[in-house]
């Protein structure tokens, strides 16, 4: 049951993430990083993928994905499209581990300590639904800030 829910939260997600990385104007505009912000749109997205493709795809899913946290932030001006692409691909990935964990593998401890203390997989996923989330505020928000 908690598989069909994380699958529906991060697919609406991820699918809201292409949407809005599509929806700047121009590539410079998501890159750009107004006074008072602290990121671009196109580092969240870049820091978002990275997160998901690491903690979901690498560690439960063993794909071989090897992250470079810092260059999620310092990366710049990379095109459009293949933020597009990054976004999709990381949906195939999240989509097809998360689909093949039984109940089971939900209710064991998440394989990484990741925060001061242990919590079960299925915890851990709902977290990184919900940091998903919150990032894609922030670019919503700083879509809107930097179109107007």
């Amino acid at each position: 049951m908690l598989n069909g829910i994380l699958i529906n939260l991060f697919e609406r997600d991820l699918s809201k993430l292409e949407e809005e990385i599509a929806a700047y104007e121009t590539a410079a505009g998501i890159w750009r990083v107004p006074p008072g912000i602290t990121n671009s749109a196109g580092n969240l997205c870049l820091h978002l993928c990275g997160n998901l493709q690491n903690y979901i795809g690498a560690i439960l899913g063993k794909t071989g994905y090897v992250r470079n946290r810092e260059l999620e932030f310092s990366a710049r001006n990379v095109p459009t499209e293949d933020l597009l692409v990054l976004i999709s691909s990381t949906r195939r990935v999240i989509l097809t581990v998360i689909a093949g964990l039984t109940a089971e593998d939900l209710e064991k401890t998440y394989p990484e300590k990741v925060f001061s203390s242990a919590m079960s997989t299925g915890h851990f996923l709902v977290h990184l639904s919900t940091h998903l989330n919150y990032h894609l505020g922030q670019i919503n928000y700083h879509r809107r800030l930097t179109q107007s």
